[in-house]
């Protein structure tokens, strides 16, 4: 069965699971910097959250594909990627790293204290490491599985064909990463990485493709299946003893996967837990909202990763214990108030300058659409 919606026609569970993973992204950075403070309940879910949260980004990317994406011509392809994805990459990168020169902030692959470090941060962002901005690394990457997919994906043109090359890009990426250091290292925007995280952009596909979780399903079916994805990654995602790199968890930005058949495992079952959860979830609007602008969410993430994450954490951590019900009930309020802090903004950029949050083909009151929309594409 092929199971393909219109372009246009916005999916409510693609966008509530679009938000679920932002909200794990915002609390994952949070938790990141309590773990660095060398408190044992943040490292484990630190490592939990971890182990799926990014690998579904990708998978989420694949499902979001409109098929005749695929078909457009190279040169509008190349426009639209500049448009929708570079322009904002740059634009976030610009506006943090202006933000470093009035503000100290977490910034420790580069020392920001004169020039070079600037200008070193300036070169590996235009090689794809957004030193100014990290959480924008995804951007990066997903920049090149979607080239990647553009060139190779139509041939593809089968599910069978979608799961053996999901199956060949996952072990060849792999084992490439593991044997091969990037990062840091001779990174050029994370192309080696999209060779391991394409294997979940094609299962997204696969998912669009054959219409996985967009027909009809009784409730308490979809909370059980929920429930038992959960139940994978709980008893998994520990099991996952590395070989990793720097830390003790899935690190998709270090090339850090672990196990090579525990990490799919526990990142798939992790994914379908976010899927089915969101179909749960019912069409809620303001859900909705916030996962169609997912985008602008991740890149304002990296003024509280470098800026506010690290002095909350340290005034946490001398105030309040450190179990568990502290750490998450810490955790989550300052990730709802670092979303709700977002929220306006997302209004602003929206009718202000939707043209550098990822959405080119619409007119603002400041600056003309980028490029003229066709249906479907």
């Amino acid at each position: 069965m092929q199971f393909y919606t219109p372009a246009e026609k916005r999916i409510p569970m693609l966008d509530v699971a679009r938000f679920f993973g932002i909200f794990l992204v915002y609390y994952g950075h949070i938790i990141e910097r309590l773990m660095y403070l060398k408190n044992p309940v943040a490292t484990a879910q630190y490592k939990f959250i971890y182990s799926f949260h990014m690998p579904f980004f990708f998978l989420l990317a694949g499902f979001t594909l409109a098929p005749d994406r695929l078909l457009l011509p190279v040169g509008r392809f190349v426009k639209k990627t500049l448009a929708s994805r570079l322009l904002p990459y740059f634009v976030f990168t610009a506006l943090l790293a202006v933000l470093s020169l009035c503000f100290a902030g977490h910034f420790v692959v580069v020392d920001l204290s004169n020039a070079e470090g600037y200008l070193k941060g300036l070169a590996a962002t235009l090689m794809g490491f957004p030193i100014f901005n990290i959480p924008l690394w995804f951007m990066a990457c997903l920049v090149s599985v979607e080239v990647l997919h553009f060139t190779v994906g139509r041939f593809f043109d089968s599910s069978p064909r979608i799961i053996v090359a999901a199956i060949l890009f996952y072990f060849g990426g792999y084992y490439l990463t593991a044997n091969v250091q990037f990062v840091p290292g001779p990174n050029f925007w994370f192309l080696h990485e999209a060779l391991v995280v394409y294997s979940f952009y094609l299962l997204g596909v696969l998912f669009r493709r054959e219409g996985v979780l967009l027909g009809a399903q009784p409730r308490w079916r979809l909370i059980v299946a929920s429930a038992v994805c959960l139940a994978v990654v709980v008893f998994t995602y520990d099991l996952n003893t590395g070989p990793f790199r720097l830390f003790d968890a899935v690190v998709i930005v270090l090339s850090g996967h672990g196990s090579v058949f525990l990490f799919p495992l526990t990142a798939l079952a992790g994914s379908l837990f976010l899927l089915f959860a969101a179909r749960c979830a019912g069409a809620n609007r303001f859900l909705m909202f916030m996962g169609e602008n997912a985008l602008i969410l991740f890149c304002l993430n990296g003024i509280f990763y470098h800026f506010f994450n690290g002095p909350f954490a340290a005034w946490f951590a001398e105030r309040f214990p450190g179990h568990w019900a502290a750490v998450t009930g810490g955790g989550f309020v300052f990730t709802v108030v670092s979303l709700a802090c977002c929220v306006p903004v997302v209004v602003a950029l929206n009718k202000l300058l939707p043209q550098l949050v990822g959405k080119p083909g619409k007119s603002g009151p400041i600056l003309p659409r980028l490029y003229r929309r066709q249906a479907g594409l």
